[in-house]
Protein backbone atom coordinates (compact mmCIF):
# COMPACT_ATOMS: atom_id res chain seq x y z
CA UNK A 1 0.00 0.00 0.00
CA UNK A 2 0.89 3.83 -0.99
CA UNK A 3 2.49 5.73 1.88
CA UNK A 4 1.50 9.66 2.49
CA UNK A 5 5.00 10.40 0.15
CA UNK A 6 3.89 8.28 -2.87
CA UNK A 7 1.02 10.13 -2.77
CA UNK A 8 2.48 13.68 -2.96
CA UNK A 9 4.90 11.79 -5.52
CA UNK A 10 1.89 10.48 -7.74
CA UNK A 11 0.19 14.26 -7.59
CA UNK A 12 3.53 15.67 -8.84
CA UNK A 13 3.92 13.55 -11.17
CA UNK A 14 0.19 14.08 -12.71
CA UNK A 15 -1.50 11.00 -11.54
CA UNK A 16 -4.55 11.18 -9.70
CA UNK A 17 -5.11 9.47 -6.80
CA UNK A 18 -8.22 7.11 -6.40
CA UNK A 19 -11.34 7.34 -4.51
CA UNK A 20 -9.82 4.88 -1.58
CA UNK A 21 -6.05 6.40 -1.81
CA UNK A 22 -7.47 10.24 -1.41
CA UNK A 23 -9.91 9.03 1.28
CA UNK A 24 -6.46 6.87 3.13
CA UNK A 25 -4.24 10.56 2.70
CA UNK A 26 -6.71 12.31 3.81
CA UNK A 27 -7.71 10.15 6.69
CA UNK A 28 -3.89 10.50 7.88
CA UNK A 29 -4.43 14.49 7.26
CA UNK A 30 -6.76 14.97 9.60
CA UNK A 31 -5.81 12.45 12.38
CA UNK A 32 -2.01 14.44 12.57
CA UNK A 33 -0.67 11.26 11.13
CA UNK A 34 1.78 13.19 9.19
CA UNK A 35 3.61 16.67 9.95
CA UNK A 36 2.63 20.33 8.49
CA UNK A 37 5.28 20.62 5.82
CA UNK A 38 3.97 17.31 4.30
CA UNK A 39 0.77 18.61 4.45
CA UNK A 40 1.66 21.40 2.99
CA UNK A 41 3.17 20.00 0.10
CA UNK A 42 0.48 17.62 -0.61
CA UNK A 43 -2.54 20.10 -0.64
CA UNK A 44 -0.63 22.82 -2.76
CA UNK A 45 0.32 19.99 -5.05
CA UNK A 46 -2.49 19.12 -5.35
CA UNK A 47 -4.61 22.19 -5.82
CA UNK A 48 -1.47 22.80 -8.92
CA UNK A 49 -2.79 19.75 -10.51
CA UNK A 50 -6.29 19.81 -10.11
CA UNK A 51 -8.75 17.56 -8.35
CA UNK A 52 -10.22 14.96 -9.45
CA UNK A 53 -13.84 13.76 -8.71
CA UNK A 54 -12.26 10.42 -6.91
CA UNK A 55 -9.91 12.83 -4.83
CA UNK A 56 -12.98 15.24 -4.24
CA UNK A 57 -15.41 12.35 -3.11
CA UNK A 58 -12.45 10.50 -0.86
CA UNK A 59 -11.62 13.34 0.89
CA UNK A 60 -15.49 14.09 1.62
CA UNK A 61 -15.92 10.38 2.89
CA UNK A 62 -12.96 11.03 5.15
CA UNK A 63 -13.94 14.04 7.19
CA UNK A 64 -17.78 12.79 6.97
CA UNK A 65 -16.85 9.98 8.97
CA UNK A 66 -15.72 12.07 11.69
CA UNK A 67 -18.77 14.58 11.49
CA UNK A 68 -21.52 15.54 13.59
CA UNK A 69 -24.56 14.94 11.36
CA UNK A 70 -28.43 15.72 11.92
CA UNK A 71 -30.79 14.12 11.00
CA UNK A 72 -34.49 14.97 9.58
CA UNK A 73 -33.71 17.91 7.68
CA UNK A 74 -32.06 16.64 4.63
CA UNK A 75 -34.93 17.81 2.32
CA UNK A 76 -33.40 21.88 3.41
CA UNK A 77 -31.60 23.89 1.29
CA UNK A 78 -27.85 25.53 1.72
CA UNK A 79 -26.58 28.08 -0.63
CA UNK A 80 -23.04 27.91 0.01
CA UNK A 81 -20.03 29.42 -2.31
CA UNK A 82 -16.48 28.09 -1.96
CA UNK A 83 -14.51 31.46 -1.28
CA UNK A 84 -11.50 31.78 -2.73
CA UNK A 85 -12.51 33.48 -5.91
CA UNK A 86 -11.16 36.78 -4.56
CA UNK A 87 -13.39 39.01 -5.86
CA UNK A 88 -14.30 41.11 -2.31
CA UNK A 89 -18.07 40.78 -2.82
CA UNK A 90 -20.30 41.14 0.29
CA UNK A 91 -21.91 37.85 1.63
CA UNK A 92 -24.13 37.27 -1.21
CA UNK A 93 -25.32 33.95 -0.18
CA UNK A 94 -25.76 34.23 3.53
CA UNK A 95 -28.21 37.05 2.55
CA UNK A 96 -30.01 35.05 -0.33
CA UNK A 97 -30.43 32.35 2.71
CA UNK A 98 -32.49 34.48 5.32
CA UNK A 99 -34.76 35.78 2.07
CA UNK A 100 -34.80 32.54 0.90
CA UNK A 101 -36.54 31.44 4.54
CA UNK A 102 -38.83 34.16 4.29
CA UNK A 103 -40.17 32.75 1.02
CA UNK A 104 -41.21 29.80 2.56
CA UNK A 105 -38.26 27.52 2.24
CA UNK A 106 -36.20 25.66 5.01
CA UNK A 107 -32.85 26.79 5.15
CA UNK A 108 -30.08 25.31 6.60
CA UNK A 109 -26.98 27.69 5.81
CA UNK A 110 -23.88 25.86 6.55
CA UNK A 111 -20.64 27.81 6.68
CA UNK A 112 -17.27 29.19 8.42
CA UNK A 113 -15.54 32.39 9.48
CA UNK A 114 -13.21 33.83 6.71
CA UNK A 115 -10.00 31.57 5.42
CA UNK A 116 -9.10 32.82 1.70
CA UNK A 117 -11.71 35.99 2.07
CA UNK A 118 -11.83 39.19 4.17
CA UNK A 119 -15.64 38.36 5.93
CA UNK A 120 -16.78 34.61 6.16
CA UNK A 121 -20.56 33.71 6.82
CA UNK A 122 -19.87 33.50 10.18
CA UNK A 123 -17.99 36.54 11.07
CA UNK A 124 -21.15 38.64 9.14
CA UNK A 125 -24.21 37.00 10.86
CA UNK A 126 -21.87 37.26 14.31
CA UNK A 127 -21.71 41.26 13.44
CA UNK A 128 -25.60 40.76 12.47
CA UNK A 129 -26.05 39.42 16.79
CA UNK A 130 -26.98 36.11 15.33
CA UNK A 131 -25.56 33.41 18.17
CA UNK A 132 -23.28 31.03 15.70
CA UNK A 133 -22.45 28.58 18.16
CA UNK A 134 -26.34 26.67 18.82
CA UNK A 135 -26.48 23.50 20.12
CA UNK A 136 -28.42 20.62 18.23
CA UNK A 137 -30.86 21.26 19.76
CA UNK A 138 -31.73 24.83 19.68
CA UNK A 139 -31.01 24.27 15.77
CA UNK A 140 -33.37 21.60 15.67
CA UNK A 141 -35.94 24.70 17.45
CA UNK A 142 -34.38 26.98 14.87
CA UNK A 143 -35.42 24.87 11.57
CA UNK A 144 -38.41 23.77 12.41
CA UNK A 145 -40.01 27.03 14.32
CA UNK A 146 -38.73 29.93 12.03
CA UNK A 147 -37.24 28.16 8.77
CA UNK A 148 -33.88 28.85 9.22
CA UNK A 149 -30.62 28.66 11.37
CA UNK A 150 -27.07 28.86 10.76
CA UNK A 151 -24.52 25.52 10.88
CA UNK A 152 -20.80 26.97 11.59
CA UNK A 153 -18.89 24.82 10.32
CA UNK A 154 -16.32 24.04 12.90
CA UNK A 155 -19.19 22.83 15.50
CA UNK A 156 -20.28 19.78 12.83
CA UNK A 157 -16.68 19.31 11.26
CA UNK A 158 -14.41 19.56 14.69
CA UNK A 159 -11.74 17.13 12.95
CA UNK A 160 -11.16 20.48 10.43
CA UNK A 161 -9.66 22.45 13.45
CA UNK A 162 -6.44 20.61 12.50
CA UNK A 163 -5.83 21.93 9.06
CA UNK A 164 -6.81 24.82 10.13
CA UNK A 165 -3.45 26.49 10.88
CA UNK A 166 -2.26 24.35 7.83
CA UNK A 167 -5.00 26.76 5.57
CA UNK A 168 -3.76 29.92 7.21
CA UNK A 169 -0.28 29.62 6.31
CA UNK A 170 -1.37 28.14 2.48
CA UNK A 171 -3.21 31.57 2.30
CA UNK A 172 -4.83 30.26 -0.96
CA UNK A 173 -7.94 28.09 -1.58
CA UNK A 174 -7.37 24.24 -1.96
CA UNK A 175 -9.18 21.40 -1.65
CA UNK A 176 -11.10 22.67 1.11
CA UNK A 177 -13.08 25.58 -0.21
CA UNK A 178 -14.44 22.80 -2.68
CA UNK A 179 -15.34 20.47 -0.06
CA UNK A 180 -17.06 23.52 2.92
CA UNK A 181 -20.55 23.24 0.73
CA UNK A 182 -20.55 19.10 0.33
CA UNK A 183 -20.48 19.00 4.15
CA UNK A 184 -23.59 19.84 4.80
CA UNK A 185 -24.17 18.62 8.02
CA UNK A 186 -28.08 18.22 7.50
CA UNK A 187 -26.87 16.45 4.36
CA UNK A 188 -29.61 18.68 2.41
CA UNK A 189 -30.38 17.28 -0.95
CA UNK A 190 -31.26 20.47 -2.78
CA UNK A 191 -28.25 23.35 -3.06
CA UNK A 192 -26.72 26.39 -4.92
CA UNK A 193 -23.17 25.95 -4.65
CA UNK A 194 -21.16 28.34 -6.00
CA UNK A 195 -17.72 27.69 -7.36
CA UNK A 196 -14.41 29.89 -7.67
CA UNK A 197 -13.05 28.31 -10.89
CA UNK A 198 -15.61 27.43 -13.89
CA UNK A 199 -13.31 24.66 -14.64
CA UNK A 200 -14.50 22.77 -12.08
CA UNK A 201 -18.20 22.76 -12.05
CA UNK A 202 -18.79 19.76 -13.49
CA UNK A 203 -16.30 17.64 -11.05
CA UNK A 204 -18.37 19.40 -8.59
CA UNK A 205 -21.47 18.27 -9.77
CA UNK A 206 -20.30 14.56 -10.35
CA UNK A 207 -19.53 14.51 -6.55
CA UNK A 208 -22.79 15.51 -5.45
CA UNK A 209 -24.58 13.31 -7.82
CA UNK A 210 -22.12 10.43 -5.95
CA UNK A 211 -23.62 12.07 -2.88
CA UNK A 212 -27.56 11.58 -4.43
CA UNK A 213 -28.54 15.21 -4.46
CA UNK A 214 -32.05 15.92 -5.66
CA UNK A 215 -31.84 19.41 -6.87
CA UNK A 216 -28.63 21.39 -6.97
CA UNK A 217 -26.48 24.27 -8.93
CA UNK A 218 -23.08 23.95 -9.49
CA UNK A 219 -22.75 27.64 -10.25
CA UNK A 220 -19.90 30.20 -11.36
CA UNK A 221 -20.72 33.71 -12.10
CA UNK A 222 -19.12 35.21 -15.29
CA UNK A 223 -16.60 32.49 -14.61
CA UNK A 224 -15.11 34.28 -12.06
CA UNK A 225 -17.70 34.61 -9.13
CA UNK A 226 -18.67 31.88 -6.53
CA UNK A 227 -21.99 32.79 -6.68
CA UNK A 228 -24.74 33.78 -9.75
CA UNK A 229 -23.91 37.31 -10.96
CA UNK A 230 -25.15 40.36 -12.83
CA UNK A 231 -21.94 41.28 -14.53
CA UNK A 232 -22.35 39.07 -17.20
CA UNK A 233 -22.95 35.04 -17.89
CA UNK A 234 -23.80 32.51 -15.31
CA UNK A 235 -22.61 29.01 -16.11
CA UNK A 236 -24.48 26.44 -14.25
CA UNK A 237 -23.85 22.58 -13.54
CA UNK A 238 -27.35 21.67 -13.01
CA UNK A 239 -27.82 18.17 -10.86
CA UNK A 240 -31.71 17.02 -11.03
CA UNK A 241 -33.12 13.64 -10.36
CA UNK A 242 -29.80 11.97 -11.19
CA UNK A 243 -28.96 13.87 -14.49
CA UNK A 244 -26.54 16.36 -15.06
CA UNK A 245 -27.08 19.33 -17.83
CA UNK A 246 -25.04 22.67 -18.27
CA UNK A 247 -26.97 25.84 -18.73
CA UNK A 248 -26.31 29.46 -18.87
CA UNK A 249 -28.13 32.45 -17.69
CA UNK A 250 -27.84 36.27 -17.90
CA UNK A 251 -29.84 38.81 -15.70
CA UNK A 252 -30.46 40.75 -18.60
CA UNK A 253 -33.16 38.52 -20.01
CA UNK A 254 -34.95 39.05 -16.52
CA UNK A 255 -35.05 42.82 -16.54
CA UNK A 256 -32.12 43.10 -14.32
CA UNK A 257 -29.35 45.75 -15.39
CA UNK A 258 -25.53 44.46 -16.19
CA UNK A 259 -23.89 45.32 -13.11
CA UNK A 260 -20.13 46.34 -13.34
CA UNK A 261 -17.48 44.54 -11.02
CA UNK A 262 -17.14 47.51 -8.57
CA UNK A 263 -20.64 47.41 -7.92
CA UNK A 264 -21.03 44.15 -5.26
CA UNK A 265 -17.76 44.57 -3.73
CA UNK A 266 -18.12 44.56 0.15
CA UNK A 267 -15.76 45.56 3.02
CA UNK A 268 -15.02 43.97 6.49
CA UNK A 269 -17.58 42.24 8.84
CA UNK A 270 -18.85 45.37 9.87
CA UNK A 271 -19.30 47.09 6.51
CA UNK A 272 -21.00 43.99 5.30
CA UNK A 273 -23.30 43.68 7.94
CA UNK A 274 -24.59 47.26 7.25
CA UNK A 275 -25.07 46.33 3.66
CA UNK A 276 -27.12 42.92 4.53
CA UNK A 277 -29.38 45.38 6.65
CA UNK A 278 -29.83 48.17 3.92
CA UNK A 279 -31.06 46.13 1.28
CA UNK A 280 -33.51 43.98 3.95
CA UNK A 281 -35.09 47.46 4.92
CA UNK A 282 -35.64 48.60 1.19
CA UNK A 283 -32.18 51.22 1.81
CA UNK A 284 -30.34 50.00 -0.85
CA UNK A 285 -31.32 48.79 -4.38
CA UNK A 286 -29.62 49.09 -7.65
CA UNK A 287 -26.67 46.29 -8.38
CA UNK A 288 -26.55 44.95 -4.76
CA UNK A 289 -30.18 44.78 -4.51
CA UNK A 290 -29.93 43.27 -7.96
CA UNK A 291 -27.59 40.44 -7.59
CA UNK A 292 -29.58 39.39 -4.42
CA UNK A 293 -32.29 38.91 -6.24
CA UNK A 294 -31.08 36.35 -8.78
CA UNK A 295 -29.73 34.67 -6.23
CA UNK A 296 -32.90 34.19 -4.31
CA UNK A 297 -35.07 33.63 -7.03
CA UNK A 298 -32.52 30.69 -8.46
CA UNK A 299 -33.00 29.60 -4.58
CA UNK A 300 -36.80 29.55 -5.21
CA UNK A 301 -36.87 27.89 -8.42
CA UNK A 302 -34.88 24.76 -7.58
CA UNK A 303 -36.90 24.55 -4.38
CA UNK A 304 -40.58 25.00 -6.33
CA UNK A 305 -41.59 28.15 -5.13
CA UNK A 306 -41.30 29.86 -8.52
CA UNK A 307 -41.59 28.46 -11.66
CA UNK A 308 -38.93 30.12 -12.92
CA UNK A 309 -36.46 32.71 -12.80
CA UNK A 310 -38.54 35.69 -13.90
CA UNK A 311 -41.06 34.82 -10.82
CA UNK A 312 -38.45 34.36 -8.11
CA UNK A 313 -37.07 37.53 -8.69
CA UNK A 314 -41.00 38.95 -8.28
CA UNK A 315 -41.58 36.95 -5.20
CA UNK A 316 -37.89 37.84 -3.66
CA UNK A 317 -39.09 41.46 -4.15
CA UNK A 318 -41.97 41.23 -2.55
CA UNK A 319 -40.18 39.65 0.50
CA UNK A 320 -38.10 42.68 0.82
CA UNK A 321 -40.76 45.23 0.11
CA UNK A 322 -43.47 43.58 2.76
CA UNK A 323 -40.52 43.56 5.67
CA UNK A 324 -41.17 39.70 5.56
CA UNK A 325 -37.24 39.17 4.88
CA UNK A 326 -36.09 41.72 7.58
CA UNK A 327 -38.33 39.97 9.73
CA UNK A 328 -36.65 36.79 9.13
CA UNK A 329 -32.89 37.85 10.03
CA UNK A 330 -34.35 39.59 13.58
CA UNK A 331 -36.42 36.31 14.13
CA UNK A 332 -32.93 34.88 13.37
CA UNK A 333 -31.45 36.76 15.72
CA UNK A 334 -33.53 36.55 18.39
CA UNK A 335 -34.27 32.45 18.33
CA UNK A 336 -30.31 32.08 18.32
CA UNK A 337 -29.97 33.91 21.66
CA UNK A 338 -32.98 32.81 23.47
Amino acid sequence: MKNFNDYIKSIKEGTDLSENESENAFDQILLQKVNEDEIIDFLTSLSKKGENVDEIFGAVLSIKKKANIIKGFSNSFDTCGTGGDETGTFNISTITAIITAACGVCVAKHGNKAVSSLTGSADVLSELGININLDEKNIINCLNKINLCFLFAPNFHPILKNVAEVRKKIGKRTIFNILGPLLSPVECKKQIIGVYNVNILMRVAEVLKKLETEHTWVVSGNKEYDELTTTGKNYIVEIKKNKIQELEIDSNNFGLKKSNKEDLIGGDSKENAEIIKGILKGEISGSKKDVVLLNVASALYINKIANDIKSGIQIANESILSGKALNKLNELIEFSNS
